[in-house]
């Protein structure tokens, strides 16, 4: 199977590439839950049991299916409990630069995961590592790379692309996207691309 580098997924992070700290890594889940919880990098890769083959799909039209390792978000929502007056969830990347911030009904797709791995190896910083989330139904710019906040809240409030124009919903339009896998553009119907 492929790596990230040999598909030549485009890398792109307009609010620079991190370097990150690894030993000291965390991930904090916080806000309106009824169990607030912290990760390190190691606990993390030892529940990362899930796997989902999963596309996504770039705002600027292009679309990359691989399989997806890490923790289901619905799995996470059964753990942290999240209360009922949560109706948003905001990601928060390494550096604080970056966030974006989906309607809680996200986290509850199939596929939405909190990606640990690609294609049999660990996510490299580059592609969004150690961990990033997933959500192949909404444009790319909501799956957060190297996040380490997961915060519950009430209200929306727009995230780094959202406020320079992009849109809050990030829903995929029918529209043609380059599909890397296949090395041809193809039409989307609008919605998760699911070929």
């Amino acid at each position: 199977m492929e790596d990230l580098f040999e598909l030549k997924i485009p890398i792109f992070w307009n609010e620079g590439k991190p370097e990150i700290d690894f030993k000291n890594y965390k991930l904090s889940i916080v806000g309106l839950v009824k169990r607030a919880l912290d990760f390190s990098l190691l606990q993390l890769e030892k529940r990362a049991k899930d796997s989902v083959s999963a596309r996504l799909t770039s705002v600027t039209r292009w679309s990359v299916r691989l399989n997806w390792e890490g923790i289901l978000c619905k799995s996470l929502l059964n753990e942290v409990k999240p209360l009922k007056n949560a109706r948003f969830v905001k990601f928060v990347s390494y550096g604080r630069k970056y966030f974006t911030v989906v309607p809680i009904d996200a986290m509850y797709h199939e596929r939405a995961i909190i990606a640990l791995a690609a294609n049999n190896a660990k996510l490299p910083v580059e592609y969004g590592g150690p961990v990033r989330v997933v959500f192949p139904q909404l444009w790319g710019y909501k799956s957060a790379k190297s996040i380490v906040e997961i915060s519950f809240q009430e209200r929306y409030e727009k995230g780094y692309w959202e406020s320079r124009g992009y849109d809050d919903s990030a829903e995929i339009l029918p529209t043609k996207v380059y599909d890397i896998n296949a090395g041809k553009t193809k039409f989307n119907e609008g919605g998760e691309v699911l070929w």
